[in-house]
């Protein structure tokens, strides 16, 4: 083999890991299949290292002189060169199922909590509770939105969210509480609109989310930036009034469509300000705390009875 064919081979190979990394950056849904996805790209390589090496034997004869025997040498390394980087990209992602050494610290794994699983688990960070907030915490701090912890609560918190332009909840801006549960990221978080808004899959007077529209498209791989960048403008910009939460709204969209978006603007310039969603959220606190004074007393009640 020339060492012109060795380099043509060597890039393309490159130019392959690269593809396929961004592939994955660009489809996350592809991540779970990362093994599945490695094991088609060892069978690849094999397949052309035979390939190579037949068409080489064909145009040269029988490989028994010590150059032809460096020629097939050069294959297999290149192979294993390629092979390596593409084990060290997805393991740099944490694409199929391994986890970096630096998120895994040197700690006893958990027990399993079905019991029938009596011996060590491998350590997922997310399995720690507090360790997944953490790093939930620290992606909001990488990213632009504006996000204030309840109670100092590392799994809840507001996040500012602005409707999606070109859609008439454009303008508005809400205050989103999000709540994560001990699951998480196996488990979607609880996500609710603090300031009213009109739509089929939010009830108007709680502001929860439909829990089906948010199972139906979570997947573990998602963070909670996906949430709002990706999850949420795609509700709003397309709500599904065969699963509603908002009977009116849902009836309003399916019979009087200009109507709907008439009366989903109104909504935004009454309750969807900034000023209406910081308003919002602190009646919010307020009831917490009465409801936190009245449980206190209620407890200090039982105590003296007792007594």
């Amino acid at each position: 083999m020339r060492s012109e064919e060795l380099v043509r081979w060597t890039t393309m190979g490159i130019s392959c890991a690269i593809g396929v990394q961004l592939l994955l950056f660009v489809l996350p849904s592809l991540r779970p299949y990362g093994t599945i996805i490695q094991v088609l790209l060892a069978l690849g390589a094999c397949g052309a290292l035979a390939y190579v090496a037949v068409t080489d034997r064909r145009q040269n004869g029988n490989l028994t002189t010590d150059g032809h025997n460096r020629n097939e040498l050069k294959m297999i390394g290149m192979f294993f060169i390629l092979w390596l980087m593409f084990a060290i990209m997805f393991r740099m992602t944490g694409v199929g199922g391994g986890h970096s050494s630096v998120d895994a610290p040197a700690a006893v794994a958990p027990k399993s909590d079905t019991g029938r699983n009596h011996g060590r688990e491998k350590y997922d960070p997310y399995k720690d509770t507090r360790r997944g907030s953490y790093r939930v915490y620290e992606e909001w701090l990488m990213s632009d939105y504006k996000v204030s912890l309840v109670n100092d609560n590392m799994q809840e918190f507001y996040v500012m969210f602005s409707g999606p332009e070109e859609t008439a909840f454009a303008g508005g801006v809400w205050k989103i509480h999000v709540e994560l549960p001990d699951q998480y990221p196996y488990k979607s978080p609880s996500i609710g609109f603090m300031n009213k808004i009109f739509h089929p899959n939010i009830d108007e007077l709680s502001g929860s989310v439909c829990l089906d529209v948010i199972n139906q498209t979570w997947s573990p791989m998602f963070d909670m930036i996906n949430i709002f960048e990706s999850f949420l403008p795609q509700l709003l910009r397309y709500p599904n009034p065969s699963d509603p939460l908002n009977g009116e709204a849902a009836a309003l969209l399916m019979r009087e469509p200009k109507n709907y978006e008439a009366k989903v603007r109104e909504y935004v310039k009454r309750y969807a300000s900034k000023e209406a969603a910081e308003a919002a959220a602190a009646e919010e606190d307020e009831e917490d705390e009465e409801d936190a004074e009245m449980s206190s007393v209620g407890s200090i009640s039982d105590d003296e009875g007792n007594a």
